[in-house]
């Protein structure tokens, strides 16, 4: 008998728990929102959002709840769940003002993804491609400068894995492959002596 009172009383007690959850205000997930990102516990912080979207689908805070994420995921790496809510942000939100943004955001994401150039070698074609189209459609965009930084460091590495791709296949004694990256290495504007070469580790240098 006192263990089914004392079973009764937990079912209770986790019925009224799971009540809280439900039939808050837009105001009070957003502060959740916030209070999980501020904590690093992002997983808590997705529970939230989706607890705002599904219950005030309307909230003018769900814009910026949106940009919240897709900003602190970054900053936490997890570059596949911010590219997420980049689309829902586009979908939801979406004009071309703020589009130019979560594009430069997009692309950002991608070059911070960016660890390992001779690993990564789909990544720079990708991410080029994204510049390029972005360029062409943000014209005026504020973020220009930064877009064509990255542009400019994604193109560097992809010149040093070139230069690697030429010097293995001229120890394979592949005359015809040695000229088609030849002839596919635009960089005259590299001043080779004024590339600081990065730093790898001893381990790493091995595989790469």
């Amino acid at each position: 008998m006192k263990t089914l009172i004392i079973l009764i009383t937990l079912f209770l007690f986790i019925g009224c728990a799971d009540k809280h959850k439900f039939n808050q205000t837009d105001e009070f997930w957003y502060k959740e929102v916030i209070r999980f990102i501020g904590n690093r516990d992002m997983d808590k912080a997705d529970e939230s959002f989706s607890s705002l979207e599904a219950e005030h689908i309307n909230s003018p805070l769900l814009e910026t709840a949106t940009l919240l994420l897709i900003q602190a995921h970054i900053k936490q790496e997890n570059y596949i769940l911010s590219n997420y809510y980049m689309n829902r942000f586009n979908t939801l939100f979406g004009t071309k003002e703020n589009r130019s943004y979560i594009e430069y955001l997009r692309i950002k994401s991608k070059y911070l993804a960016f660890k390992r150039p001779k690993r990564d070698q789909k990544l720079i074609f990708d991410t080029l491609e994204l510049i390029e189209d972005y360029m062409i459609d943000y014209p005026n965009s504020q973020y220009l400068p930064y877009i064509e930084t990255i542009k400019t460091n994604l193109a560097l590495s992809q010149h040093e894995l070139n230069i690697d791709i030429i010097i293995l296949y001229k120890k394979l004694d592949k005359p015809k492959a040695v000229e088609f990256y030849k002839q596919n290495e635009n960089m005259s504007w590299i001043k080779e002596s004024e590339i600081e070469q990065p730093e790898v580790s001893f381990i790493r240098s091995i595989f790469e």
